[in-house]
């Protein structure tokens, strides 16, 4: 007994790094654990995860250090044999795709290993990688959204097989550290992937810049209302690497660590939020951010990208699945004109919406999305090229209910005066004869 209570004294006592099996989906998944010496019940817990051909025994981004001193919990899970067509290789990594898949499985099964071990804060578990894994890492932060408090990618971002999706729960915390000399994960593609992230986050997409000559630029997107910031750090002199000392804290790991810790689970913000791009805030230039603007009758317009060799999969898209949403925005300018907005999949141009509104009305369009999963653009014309119109407080957020059978079955309202109502495509009608149309937000069967 005396032998056994020395044993599990020194276990808590001394730093632990060891390997761990766990049976997810009934196969057996391996990660590299690391516990400080002294670590308390309740301690955080980052997940790092190597790139394609790297292994848990990396230790990549490493944390081991900075553990010791602040006292969470590392795990560095090993990633599947998968097969890469850009390397026409089956190699260790991540199903990067953006859709909830068995990586997500095994994550949050290490979560739940820990949690019995070792009571882990699960509203302080964060999740990073380098490379691959950074690109798994976007896929957590659209899947797992509810599961980690926050994120850090370096080096890696979704691209050629994979295509970033901004359909997660709720925003996030993100940073992202990337060397201006990787031209592998293409440091020239990091504009379109800040602009799709900082819009899905709602945050303010002119940043805070702060640069050192000859270490790093640094883009703070602040939080706005209801959203959190995502932080960008452009390294000098760095190519496709798991580390770096160019930040200001002089170790990537470590400013990732001090970002990370700001942040836990039940922080409050606005889950509704999936797209709020904030055009009109000053110093947002429109064109630079892939917008276009004021070409004859087309007031502006976002989306409908294409993959290219050039761009990697990289390109400035609006993605949804299914779900309610609610499309909101402001128009100001000549008296009595009118303003028709569309939202259309592509690349089939199937409109999700095409209605007008009279400028000066505060907009709110509702819409479903009945796919899994889709892309689409967006586009607000005038009735003529002379109209002096601008749009802003542009916004979709996601709303409960919207159109289903309990709703239709329920309303069987009577047409009364000049209520507005709207088709299922999202056009307004003034005098509904009997169907299903939207009414104040929800869908309803018109009777008589």
């Amino acid at each position: 007994l005396t032998l056994a209570l020395i044993v599990a004294g020194a276990e808590g006592v001394n730093a632990l790094n060891k390997q761990v099996n766990i049976t997810v989906n009934g196969r057996t998944r391996s990660y590299r654990l690391y516990v400080p010496s002294n670590c308390p019940d309740g301690a955080p817990l980052v997940i790092a995860m190597h790139g394609t051909g790297g292994s848990m025994d990396n230790q990549q981004p490493a944390f081991n250090d900075i553990a010791d001193n602040e006292k969470f919990i590392v795990a560095y899970p090993q990633g599947d044999n998968i097969y890469f067509p850009v390397f026409g290789a089956t190699l260790p990594g991540w199903r990067s795709t953006g859709e909830y898949n068995e990586d997500a499985d095994f994550l949050k099964a290490i979560i739940d290993d820990l949690a019995d071990k070792y009571k882990i804060d699960r509203n302080r578990c964060y999740c990073c990688g380098f490379s691959n894994g950074g690109m798994n890492t976007y896929t957590m932060a659209n899947v797992c959204s509810d599961v980690f408090a926050a994120f850090a990618a370096i080096s890696g971002f979704p691209l050629n097989e994979f295509h970033l999706r901004h359909v997660g729960k709720r925003p996030v915390p993100f940073l992202h550290i990337h060397g201006k000399n990787d031209d592998f994960v293409k440091y020239s593609l990091m504009p379109v992937i800040v602009d799709q992230m900082v819009a899905r986050n709602g945050a303010n997409p002119v940043p805070v810049k702060t640069s050192v000559k000859g270490k790093y630029d640094k883009s703070v997107y602040e939080a706005m209302d209801g959203s959190f910031p995502y932080i960008y750090y452009e390294i000098d002199g760095m190519d496709h690497q798991p580390f770096t000392n160019n930040t200001e804290d002089g170790n990537s790991s470590l400013t990732m660590w001090r970002f990370f810790k700001q942040y836990t689970l039940d922080m409050p913000c606005d889950a509704t939020i999936k797209w709020m791009p904030r055009i009109e805030e000053e110093g947002f230039d429109l064109k630079s951010h892939g917008w276009k603007k004021n070409l004859s009758k087309t007031l502006l317009q976002f989306g409908q990208g294409a993959s290219t060799d050039e761009n990697q999969n990289v390109y400035h898209a609006l993605q949804f699945t299914t779900g309610h949403y609610k499309l909101c925005f402001k128009s100001q300018g000549d008296a009595g004109k009118t303003v028709t907005v569309k939202l259309t999949r592509y690349p089939n141009n199937t409109a999700v919406i095409n209605t007008t509104v009279n400028v000066g009305e505060d907009a709110t369009i509702n819409f479903d999305i009945d796919d899994d999963f889709g892309e689409y653009r967006i586009l607000f014309t005038r009735q003529s090229g002379a109209d002096d119109i601008t749009i802003s407080n542009i916004g979709i957020f996601q709303v409960e209910g919207g159109t289903g059978i309990e709703d239709v079955q329920n309303a069987g309202l009577k047409v009364q005066g000049s209520e507005t109502y709207y088709n299922l495509a999202g056009q307004r009608v003034a005098h509904p004869a009997k169907g299903l149309y939207i009414h104040n937000g929800r869908t309803v069967a018109v009777t008589k």
